[in-house]
């Protein structure tokens, strides 16, 4: 991918991820929630349950921001002579408001949202639904006032007070106009005198030695060993070598038709962590360009110019709703493909209906109200829902209707519209790929997987 193109996703990335990280910054129900717990000294369950989804929200929100600095840190550097200073500016930028988003979270989260040892307890709690670690609270705490993170940071400001004038006249680009005025916002999280760090820093040493001695007494009253690695990092394992391989990737190819959906998971995508159930994503496979004209497809020419080869699936990732590639796609750890039981005129109007979202950016929110924003399950939802009677149950899940993969992949293991086709990667299928009969049965197994 060239210099522009990935400036392009990541601004988008940013243009999804700063609205959302301001909307977890309002004091709405889950604040209510945590100022409440912390006056009773107690959660009732429903509260419980409301601040963990706020929370999963949160932490795919800082997961997002961590992924593009990780994505941009290579080409922010210096000494790379294919990348013209002008785009490195540009790089350069774009993480450092993200990383300025991600301090102001993080300073929200523990300066104002979580004062109280109740909530900061609460946060630090594992929920293997959700796929929340222990100790992630602290673990933002940890890196807040990390004094290799502010030596960083700071390193990073000197910078941009360098560059000021080089960093503003980019408002002239009008792909980096709303980026800066993002920065403008977020940078003063960064304005951090001495000694407000240092007694950061100190509250910081007390939480850690007050749960590490909590922690020590739990284990020697319930006798139960802790996992080691239980905090998670803030990159992906670089060593991690997905399952899926070049044979399948072939046989998929082959298999796949449009209008196919593809459940997958990926173990090291850190973002799909705060998701429930065993699927974290999906995605839809809309064919090759040929596609158009293989079938009475209704869609704009802005959208036939950019289903170009060798893009045939619509997908919803942080940097929003675009075609893309099915080697990107289906480089996973595990993957499922189901098949609507539609005619091929009604798959048309689900595909035509779909491609007309692209374009649209990522919603960290996870609202499903909304249009303007998808997250990549409502792709499928706005694709086919009421659509020869295939009908969708959002479930309520922090108070918004919401639609899980394991959701939509539970309409094709009961027959809801959908049949299974292929299975590859779960626990007790590894590196085969099932198909018919086979894959059915494995599909409802994973469902049951955590």
């Amino acid at each position: 991918m060239d210099a522009q193109a990935i400036i392009t996703n990541s601004v988008r990335a940013i243009e999804s991820l700063a609205p959302a990280v301001s909307r977890l910054e309002s004091r709405d129900e889950a604040y209510r929630i945590a100022r409440e717990a912390a006056r009773r000294g107690v959660f009732t369950p429903r509260d419980d349950e409301q601040l963990r989804l706020w929370y999963a929200r949160y932490l795919t929100a800082r997961t997002g921001l961590l992924e593009v600095i990780n994505d941009l840190r290579p080409f922010a550097l210096e000494g790379r002579p294919q990348i013209s200073p002008a785009d490195q500016l540009q790089f350069f930028v774009i993480a450092y408001t993200a990383a300025c988003l991600l301090v102001r979270a993080a300073r929200f989260l523990v300066f104002d949202f979580a004062t109280d040892k109740i909530v900061q307890r609460k946060l630090n709690e594992p929920d293997e639904r959700l796929r929340i670690p222990r100790k992630q609270y602290t673990a933002v705490y940890r890196s807040l006032t990390s004094p290799v993170n502010a030596y960083h940071l700071s390193d990073a400001v000197r910078f941009a007070d360098d560059h000021r004038a080089e960093i503003n006249a980019l408002n002239e680009n009008p792909q980096m106009r709303t980026v800066l005025e993002y920065l403008k916002e977020a940078e003063p999280s960064l304005q951090v005198d001495m000694g407000e760090y240092v007694k950061a820093r100190l509250r910081y040493r007390w939480h850690s030695w007050r749960w590490r001695r909590a922690s020590a007494c739990q284990q020697m009253l319930f006798g139960i060993l802790e996992a080691c690695g239980c905090v998670i990092a803030d990159v992906a394992n670089p060593f991690h070598t997905d399952r899926m391989t070049g044979p399948v990737r072939r046989q998929l190819r082959k298999l796949l038709l449009p209008g196919d959906v593809i459940i997958a998971r990926h173990d090291q995508v850190l973002s799909n962590l705060f998701l429930p159930g065993y699927w974290p994503h999906a995605a839809l496979h809309i064919g090759p360009p040929s596609t158009r004209s293989q079938l009475p497809l209704r869609i704009s020419p802005e959208h036939a110019a950019r289903w170009v080869k060798p893009k045939r699936v619509l997908e919803a990732k942080k940097d929003g709703v675009l075609f893309r590639r099915l080697q990107e796609t289906i480089t996973v750890d595990a993957l499922a493909v189901i098949r609507p039981r539609l005619t091929t005129r009604q798959i048309a109007e689900a595909i035509s209906q779909a491609v007309s979202h692209e374009g649209k950016l990522y919603n960290f929110d996870f609202d499903f109200f909304t249009a303007d924003r998808l997250v990549c399950t409502e792709v499928i939802y706005r694709a086919y829902d009421g659509i020869g009677g295939i009908r969708f149950e959002l479930s309520r899940r922090g108070g918004m209707p919401t639609l899980s993969a394991d959701d939509i992949l539970t309409l094709a293991v009961e027959g809801g519209g959908f049949e299974p086709v292929a299975l590859f990667g779960t626990p007790s299928v590894g590196k085969r790929l099932l198909t018919g009969p086979e894959a059915a049965a494995a599909m409802a197994e994973s469902l049951r997987q955590t």
